[in-house]
């Protein structure tokens, strides 16, 4: 194949972002040119949580400045997001609806998952070493402009992952009457981050020793360059280095960081909040060095736009992540570890063998994966419809790479396995024909592959799953007394030979 170009438009709080990459199969994405626009959305989206009409034109000028660039390179394809300011806008259907006329550009607004993801993947496939430093204890943190986020790995495994409303800009709007009546503002800033980053500490996982720290995000460029670094270079910045900062940073005015530094007006007041984070968690670690790597998210949507058209093959495979996220879940609300891993095998073997008449895809045998991991997370909470508790727990649980939508359908998936007629609940009742379709399927699956270990004791061994004409036969070896569980399987099957269209027959044979 051909190389070709690829764009992707980043619109953000603060700056809109162009980056024009060269794409090759098999190969990894080259950074042609990069523009950025400074917009600052985020200070009217914090304020009044809606974007005026001059906003508005400000985006719709910078895209179409952005489209002109991307007819001179003869961009085959771009790729437009957005992100925190646009995501959390209550008049965003109207923004996007003038943008798409005003531009011609559908903008795809990121949920906070997704973002994330995409950041994330920029780090592993930018960070030269980042396989070798998540060996051991790391702790990376997404500083944005209205969140960051704190994303922990050990062991190679990705552990832990949770979003807090400490954005730099969301920070210093929330903070900015503050400073005017008190001649404290520094001791009043690192109270209210302490706070919230105590609430993060509350929730993490405990026994974790942390080996590393990186932190990236949109102003951790200008701290590389107070540091005497490249803005973009992956760095190594000691303690002693970025507390230097931090203090410089602590004792000049943002003007001043304007006028001496070449600090954008609207970057500097951020400046602080974003590195005092950074000082809280290096302080938390115990750590004496910091990565500063360099990474967007428009990095990350184009890794991941060339692993799955292009070939490429990434540092770490982004699913693996999700699910060490999942089994962590999974973990943390003490859930029978051997059933788990018994229903995932029996789930995705029931998936591969009937594909031929459910027409799933690879992306929803994942979502079936994950649903038989989180399965039964609800029996933390309560016995009784736990599958309702699990429900509300996965909805409520951040899966990074897991779209909203996504999410909500393993959530379905869990809440509806265990029911004798999922066809009567009403969240099943409100959905689009399309998304029932696709969760009567999985919870078709799942509620087979459950009953295959009813008792919980793991009595089949063995089994294989093949496809003969219309019927789905399960063969089972064990030297156990399954009455149980051919039982069960009998009473649950039902669903889907009504959903799938084929017979599904577990067959026990009794070995001595």
């Amino acid at each position: 194949m051909a190389k070709k170009l690829v764009a992707v438009i980043d619109i953000g709080s603060l700056t809109a972002r162009l980056k024009i990459f060269e794409l090759g199969q098999k190969k990894r994405p080259k950074e042609i040119e990069t523009i950025r626009k400074y917009i600052s959305l985020g200070t009217q989206a914090f304020r009044t949580k809606a974007l005026q009409t001059e906003q508005i034109n400000a985006i719709c000028d910078c895209l179409n400045s952005f489209e002109i660039k991307c007819r001179e390179y003869k961009v085959s394809r771009i790729f437009c997001v957005a992100t925190s300011a646009l995501r959390d806008a209550k008049n965003r259907e109207v923004v996007l609806e003038q943008i798409k006329i005003k531009t011609g550009f559908r903008v795809d607004v990121l949920d906070n998952s997704m973002e994330r993801f995409y950041q994330n993947i920029a780090v592993k496939e930018t960070m030269p070493d980042f396989k070798d430093i998540v060996e051991h204890g790391t702790m990376m943190l997404d500083i944005g402009a209205g969140s960051m986020q704190a994303t922990v790995y050990d062991k190679s495994e990705f552990i832990f992952s949770q979003n807090t409303v400490l954005g730099s800009l969301r920070i210093s709007e929330m903070l900015s009457d503050l400073q005017k009546k008190t001649t404290h503002y520094e001791d009043v800033l690192e109270e209210f981050i302490a706070q919230d980053l105590d609430d993060y500490h509350a929730v993490e996982p405990k026994g974790i020793t942390y080996k590393s720290l990186i932190a990236f995000g949109g102003e951790t460029g200008f701290i590389k360059r107070l540091a005497g670094k490249g803005f973009s270079d992956c760095v190594i910045l000691s303690k002693k280095e970025f507390m230097k900062v931090y203090e410089y940073l602590l004792h000049t005015r943002p003007t001043d960081l304007t006028l001496n530094d070449s600090i954008p007006s609207s970057i500097a007041p951020l400046l602080l909040p974003a590195a005092l984070i950074v000082k809280n968690m290096l302080e938390y670690t115990g750590l004496n060095e910091i990565y500063f790597p360099t990474a967007s998210l428009s990095d990350g949507v184009i890794y991941s736009y060339a692993v799955k058209n292009m070939e490429y093959k990434p540092a770490i495979d982004p699913l693996s992540d999700l699910i060490s996220g999942a089994r962590n879940i999974a973990k943390r609300y003490k859930t029978d570890k051997k059933h788990i891993e018994f229903v995932e095998k029996a789930a995705l073997e029931i998936f591969d063998a009937s594909v031929k008449y459910t027409g799933l895809k690879p992306r929803e045998r994942f979502l079936l994966q994950l649903s038989a991991i989180l399965h039964e997370v609800g029996k933390f909470v309560q016995a009784k419809s736990h599958n309702d508790a699990a429900h509300f727990l996965i909805n409520y649980t951040e899966l990074i790479g897991l779209d909203n939508n996504e999410l909500d359908i393993v959530g379905l998936v869990v809440k509806l396995y265990p029911r004798e007629n999922p066809y009567e609940d009403p969240y099943y009742g409100n959905l689009p024909s399309e998304k029932k379709v696709l969760i009567s399927k999985l919870t078709a699956i799942l509620r087979i592959a459950d009953a295959m270990d009813s008792s919980h004791r793991q009595k089949i061994s063995k089994f294989n799953v093949h496809l003969q004409g219309d019927e789905l036969n399960i063969i089972c070896n064990t030297t156990n007394d399954c009455s149980f569980e051919k039982w069960s399987f009998d009473h649950r099957s039902d669903l889907f030979e009504e959903v799938i269209g084929i017979k599904a027959i577990l067959k026990i044979r009794r070995q001595v």
